[in-house]
């Protein structure tokens, strides 16, 4: 896949991790992924920018007191051109701040808060960065889907809040996409009593390529963490749902598995 040049406002445009033990998280995602990291200093609280072939693909940073994360949690941020009015559509549409918003250095702007629903996620105005410069390649992001109990709410929500479209998919699971101007920018997935347990809150997943979903599947438990959903077919390839070592959730996406002959 080529290089992502620009992210359009009300697409995602960063995926960041917030975990209590940097240093073994960076060593469990450079066993998955073979992801380099580089810290970016005191002044930004030692978060690391994490590269995949020299780009940056993601972000990876100490827990936060106070950002009504679990104590491990990736965090999907999508761009804005315009923080303040966000902010107040957010509001509007019945979303909560959670920190922010706020300049972070020459970089950009940046809030994180939750739907109606309780789901986490984060806005980010670009300044100097632009977000994630590759997709669809090892270890870089694929796919970024809300797992819900009201996928209606969500697909008004997050519809207005982007300014796309959601589109209902065929199949056994209640899923919507969304959808501006002709590009898929994410997934709506409904959390339906019969597939999932109660305990699980609203949240969003973010999901990395890999070449290989099976092989990825077996190196998480190698490595501290554990494989939460074993590989299955989805629309976008062989999924595969994967906890790190501590408690953080989120998805590979490999290539389909070939017919059976």
């Amino acid at each position: 896949m080529p290089s992502v040049p620009q992210h359009p406002a009300g697409t995602p445009i960063w995926f960041d991790l917030s975990t209590p033990h940097p240093a073994q998280a960076q060593a469990f995602y450079h066993a998955l992924f073979g992801w380099t990291y580089q810290d970016m200093g005191p002044d930004y609280g030692h978060y690391h920018m994490v590269h995949q072939r020299g780009q940056p693909v993601a972000g990876l940073g100490p827990a936060t007191p106070g950002t009504g994360h679990l104590p491990a949690a990736w965090t999907v941020y999508y761009a804005s051109d315009d923080l303040t009015r966000d902010l107040a559509r957010l509001h509007h549409l019945g979303g909560r701040t959670l920190a922010g918003p706020m300049q972070v250095g020459p970089l950009g702007h940046m809030l994180v808060a939750t739907d109606p629903a309780g789901a986490p996620f984060g806005l980010w105005q670009p300044l100097t960065f632009g977000g994630y410069t590759l997709h669809g390649e090892h270890g870089s992001p694929a796919w970024q889907e809300v797992n819900t109990r009201n996928a209606d709410q969500a697909a008004t929500f997050y519809g207005a809040l982007f300014g796309a479209q959601a589109t209902p998919v065929p199949g056994d699971t209640p899923y919507l996409t969304l959808e501006r101007d002709g590009q898929g920018v994410g997934g709506i997935l409904q959390m339906d009593p019969a597939h999932w347990p109660t305990d699980p809150p609203p949240h969003w997943m973010p999901s990395f390529a890999v070449n290989d979903a099976h092989q990825a599947a077996a190196l998480a438990p190698l490595h501290g963490g554990q494989c939460s959903a074993p590989p299955f077919g989805s629309p976008h390839g062989t999924t595969a749902v994967l906890t790190d070592p501590h408690g953080a959730v989120f998805s590979v996406i490999g290539p389909p598995a070939p017919p059976a002959q």
